[in-house]
């Protein structure tokens, strides 16, 4: 009896003894079948024997291992040996120059920072890890505490207070204070540590806390997210990053961060280049969308992390120099506390207590440390916490008081970020988490901005991409793309998509990009950096106007030029009829002009007109505020006649300090200098 299933020896001996080979015409005419003898029959069954031997008893000794990768995908019209000499981005529709960080036109104005001295150099007495606050007994020395018992200190815990609508948000609230000896264990967000001597107050230290919160005690990794950490470093181009912080560039190379090299900006400051970013809205949209009174608070605007909020994410926004942060600078914050994590009422209070070492704009010390190292500290105690507790995480963190007033200062963070990057990645911190670091713009005043250089690298911010390895290595095509567009013209409103894209990551399969990408028009504003950006994108298409475009070649033009003076006139005009309204703003007259240059404009024809770009620098007065404008100015073909459009923002490139204290309008402090 044969049986239903025969195993996979007998299959073998029943093909083989049905076998016959081809029959063969013999001498005298008849016909035979070829047998072989009968020996051959003997390695056959012994052959058959081992496979029944294996399939029977499933042996894991003699199984292959399939799981071979296959390479990235190479994509077609793509080469890594692409000729970019001499330009970032070499496409049909772009070209942005590669320009020396240390070209003679910029070097003069290079120079090593000097290192500031935080409470004079007095040390802390107290320090914190993620849950106590302790003392440090090396310290007492310093505060000339030589009876301990005479020593009383105390913790005051401290929180955010929910401002009207008609005040900013910088109301704070305090507990009593707790008593501790050495050692205290802290469950709060926020304390400020007090101890007296002898009946006299001697030290005053802030420290801030991660405490889980009962909303994300449920939130799991599953199903599969990656974290999301940003850390933004205000003011800074990427070619002065390469200058100032030559380590931590190192550090993010050999940590396989992907650096996008036509990362060009779109608006003037800090509000204007996170905008997009944050909601994917340009600041004159997000008016139209959720905030159209600048006394409205940002409450009903659609930040990406309230998406990840969504997601089952935690989330957490910090900034230091609060006083001027993103939402804050002559702007009323928020309502309701908009992360789970809120770092702002931290760094106000703090700073308003014991900050100390100001220097322009900034508190460049809490206590005895620097600004830029609490928050650097805060942020690690972050996402220690939550890859501890395996708590998936969004966190936006931004930095200005580093870097936004000085050129050459950043060079003083170089060591505390490349240890701080190291300490991420060899913590394994990294692991199942996207590390994104980024600033908004360039340095937008001081001798440097005079210079063509300055004024490109004022429009070229420094941003970096770190993808975990796993990630990489299993999303070749994905991987591939970004890579590409490292040399295409890149914006915040792509960076926004990207965000999106990393809410659902494990999605971004080749069949799924490969749809997308078939879906577009190639005239889309915005592409996520896990697709391929088209090579005809211009800065018109991504949303960059022509006074911010790094795309456009340009020539000097004799400052004399009778259309450079008219379109300088017309800026001068221009301002002022932005001011007008304000009695305590003087009239700006045209003083100087520095510097005029002239773009090439591709597809200028409009009809009967054609069009032409100058950029222009000038000095007006009373006030010598100098400034650079782009204008565009369209020449009839027939008549010869002309008009002119200011494009995009009137840039101030030197400082207007308390000129325009009398101004509360963010954009019009930039010109308004005040008479009263």
């Amino acid at each position: 009896m044969v049986p239903k299933n025969p195993p996979v020896f007998l299959k073998i001996i029943n093909q083989v003894y049905s076998y016959k080979l081809p029959l063969t015409k013999q001498m005298d005419g008849g016909n035979s079948g070829w047998r072989p003898p009968s020996v051959i029959f003997v390695p056959l069954l012994l052959c058959g024997g081992f496979i029944f031997y294996i399939d029977v008893f499933h042996l894991k000794t003699f199984s292959v291992n399939a799981s071979f990768k296959l390479s990235a995908p190479r994509f077609i019209g793509y080469s890594k040996t692409n000729d970019l000499r001499g330009f970032l981005v070499k496409t049909e529709a772009c070209r942005i120059p590669d320009m020396d960080p240390f070209d003679s036109s910029v070097k003069r104005y290079i120079s090593k920072p000097k290192q500031f001295v935080c409470n004079k150099n007095k040390p802390p007495l107290m320090e914190a890890n993620l849950t106590y606050v302790y003392m440090l007994n090396d310290s007492l020395s310093s505060y000339l505490v030589k009876d301990l018992s005479a020593l009383k200190c105390c913790y005051s815990p401290f929180y955010r207070v929910e401002p009207s609508s008609t005040q900013g948000d910088t109301k704070i609230s305090y507990n009593k204070c707790v008593q501790f000896n050495q050692s205290a264990k802290v469950e709060d967000d926020f304390i400020r540590v007090a101890c007296t001597y002898e009946k006299k107050e001697i030290y005053k230290d802030f420290f801030s806390f991660v405490p889980i919160k009962p909303r994300i005690t449920k939130f799991s990794t599953e199903p599969k997210k990656l974290n999301v950490l940003i850390i933004g470093l205000d003011a800074v181009s990427r070619l002065n990053f390469h200058r100032q912080m030559p380590n931590t560039v190192k550090t993010l190379k050999n940590m396989g961060a992907v650096e996008l090299l036509g990362y060009n900006k779109v608006g003037d400051n800090t509000f204007p280049n996170l905008v997009p970013v944050l909601t994917g809205l340009h600041e004159s949209e997000l008016k139209k969308d959720c905030w159209p009174k600048k006394t409205d608070k940002f409450d009903k605007c659609n930040f990406i992390w309230k998406n990840y909020s969504a997601s089952g994410y935690a989330t957490a926004f910090g900034e230091d120099a609060t006083w001027m942060g993103i939402f804050n600078y002559v702007k009323r914050g928020f309502k309701q506390q908009p992360t789970d994590y809120f770092w702002g009422p931290f760094d106000y209070a703090s700073e308003k207590q014991i900050g100390n070492a100001h220097d322009m704009n900034v508190n460049q010390c809490i206590g005895s440390r620097a600004v830029y190292k609490v928050l650097l500290d805060y942020i690690m105690k972050f996402v220690n916490t939550m890859t501890q507790r395996q708590i998936p995480y969004f966190g936006f963190f931004w930095g200005a008081s580093l870097s936004h007033d000085y050129l050459n200062k950043p060079h003083l963070g170089d060591d505390s970020y490349t240890d701080f990057f190291n300490q991420l990645e060899q913590s394994d911190f990294l692991k199942n988490t996207v590390l994104i670091f980024m600033s908004d713009h360039g340095i937008r005043w001081g001798d440097i901005r005079s210079t063509y250089q300055g004024r490109m690298e004022e429009r070229l911010p420094f941003l970096f991409i770190v993808l975990p390895k796993d990630y990489r290595d299993n999303f070749p095509q994905t991987v591939a793309n970004m890579n590409r567009n490292v040399n295409r013209l890149t914006t915040p409103f792509d960076l926004h998509e990207t965000l999106k894209d990393l809410l659902n990551p494990y999605s971004l399969q080749n069949v799924f990009i490969n749809e997308r990408i078939g879906k577009r028009s190639g005239k889309e504003r915005s592409y996520s950096l896990f697709e391929p950006i088209p090579t005809n994108r211009t800065c018109e298409k991504a949303g960059i106007s022509s006074h911010w475009c790094t795309c456009q070649a340009s020539a000097s033009i004799s400052k004399n030029d009778s259309v450079v003076i008219d379109a300088t006139k017309f800026v001068v005009n221009y301002l002022n009829n932005q001011l007008k309204g304000y009695a305590e703003c003087a009239n700006l007259t045209l003083a100087e002009i520095y510097d005029a240059r002239i773009h090439a404009v591709k597809d200028n024809l409009k009809g009967n007109t054609y069009s032409e770009d100058y950029t222009v620098v000038f000095r007006t007065v009373p006030g010598d505020g100098k400034f650079e404008a782009t204008i565009r100015r369209y020449v009839s073909k027939k008549g010869k006649k002309t008009h002119f459009d200011v494009m995009g923002t009137v840039s101030r490139i030197n400082l207007y300090g308390s000129q325009s204290l009398c101004m509360t309008d963010f954009h019009l402090k930039l010109y308004c200098y005040c008479i009263t």
